[in-house]
């Protein structure tokens, strides 16, 4: 008996159930790549915020707000949860080859984009990318029930599988549809 009094309060003073402080998830991941396509071109298309929602996996929208602020909304899908969308307000910091989108928040939900153009020859051009991403709520189970449980290494881990497999995702599908792009303005 005095066991089962021993682990109940155990369960109800650990972090499991309570919060100290908050609980983060992040993933960064990088990926570089050479087309052969002239950088002015590339850089366009990558500028242009219609591929994300259309190439990106659970991208769902992106919707411009003014000259330099963009609504992304980004579906999280979590096994035994239901899905549930995440808006993130990005701002354009691009500055000559490197085009940046991130976030203003940078405290709760914080997503960060770049794309580094870098002209190889007059036609190849070498294009990396970064994408970070960040969910910090104050409790575990403000992001799922079983958060707490899991921990945020595990489950950071987890989210930068999925980060990569969106990326590679995205780039695969993009440059498709960058080529065609090429192709068909080219006539």
């Amino acid at each position: 008996m005095r066991l089962i009094v021993i682990l109940i309060s155990f369960l109800f003073t650990s972090d499991i159930f309570t919060s100290v402080g908050s609980f983060t998830l992040s993933a960064q991941v990088e990926r570089s790549l050479t087309v052969n396509i002239e950088k002015n071109f590339v850089m366009n298309y990558i500028q242009d915020l219609k591929i994300y929602p259309k190439f990106f996996p659970d991208v769902v929208s992106v919707r411009s707000l003014n000259e330099t602020d963009s609504e992304w909304i980004y579906k999280v899908e979590a096994p035994l949860a239901p899905a549930y969308n995440l808006i993130f307000i990005l701002q354009n910091k691009s500055t000559g080859d490197t085009l940046t989108f991130e976030s203003t928040d940078k405290e709760k939900d914080y997503l960060y984009c770049r794309s580094v153009i870098e002209q190889i020859s007059e036609t190849k051009t070498k294009v990396s990318f970064i994408f970070k991403i960040s969910i910090t709520r104050e409790k575990a189970s403000d992001i799922h029930f079983l958060a707490g449980v899991l921990g945020e290494k595990f489950l950071s881990e987890r989210m930068k599988e999925k980060l990569e497999d969106d990326l590679e995702t995205f780039i695969s599908k993009a440059i498709k549809d960058m080529y065609i792009a090429r192709r068909t303005s080219a006539k």
